[in-house]
C-alpha cells in the first residue's frame, strides 16, 4: 500500500508533459520517464486486479456462504487484506522495455459462528485463514497482461 501511495503522489506531481501522448509510443521516452510511466501503468493495474479478485469470490462481503456444521451455523467469506498488498516493477533480463511486475497480497478468510443463520450473518466475523499470494504479470505491446 505504501509503494501504491508514493506513485499516486508521484503521477500528481510529474507534469503531464513528461507522460508519453497515446500516439507517440511508449519506446521513443528516456529510459527513467519509461520506467516511471510502466510503474504508473502497473500501480493502477494492480489495484484493479485486486478489485476484481474480491469481486470474484464465491464467498464475499455481500455475498456471505453459510454451513450448517450440526452444531450451529457458520458464515464465511473471503476478501484481500488491502494492507497486505505490495507490488514492484522490474526490469526483464530478456532486453529492453521488457519488465515484470511482481504482486502480493494476503487473502483472508472471515467466519462467524452462532445458533442460527441470522445471528451468523451478524458476526462478528474473524479471520480465520490467512494465504499469501505472489502473482508475477508480464508488460508486453505497452500493457500489463492479466
Amino acid at each position: 500500500m505504501r509503494h501504491l501511495r508514493m506513485l499516486l503522489l508521484l503521477a500528481v506531481l510529474l507534469p503531464a508533459a513528461s507522460l508519453p501522448a497515446a500516439a507517440s509510443g511508449i519506446d521513443a521516452l528516456p529510459v527513467s520517464s519509461q520506467a516511471v510511466y510502466i510503474e504508473q501503468q502497473f500501480a493502477q493495474f494492480s489495484q484493479n486486479w485486486i478489485d476484481k479478485i474480491d469481486r470474484n469470490f464465491h464467498s464475499r462481503i455481500g455475498n456471505v456462504e453459510f454451513v450448517n456444521n450440526g452444531l450451529g451455523y457458520v458464515g464465511r467469506y473471503m476478501q484481500v487484506d488491502r494492507d497486505s498488498v505490495a507490488w514492484s516493477v522490474k526490469q526483464a533480463s530478456t532486453g529492453p522495455g521488457n519488465f515484470i511486475g511482481i504482486l502480493e497480497y494476503t487473502e483472508w478468510t472471515y467466519e462467524s459462528v452462532a445458533d442460527t443463520q441470522t445471528a451468523a450473518a451478524l458476526g462478528p466475523f474473524v479471520p480465520v485463514h490467512g494465504r499469501k499470494v505472489t502473482e508475477i504479470f508480464q508488460y508486453h505491446a505497452n500493457r500489463w497482461l492479466e
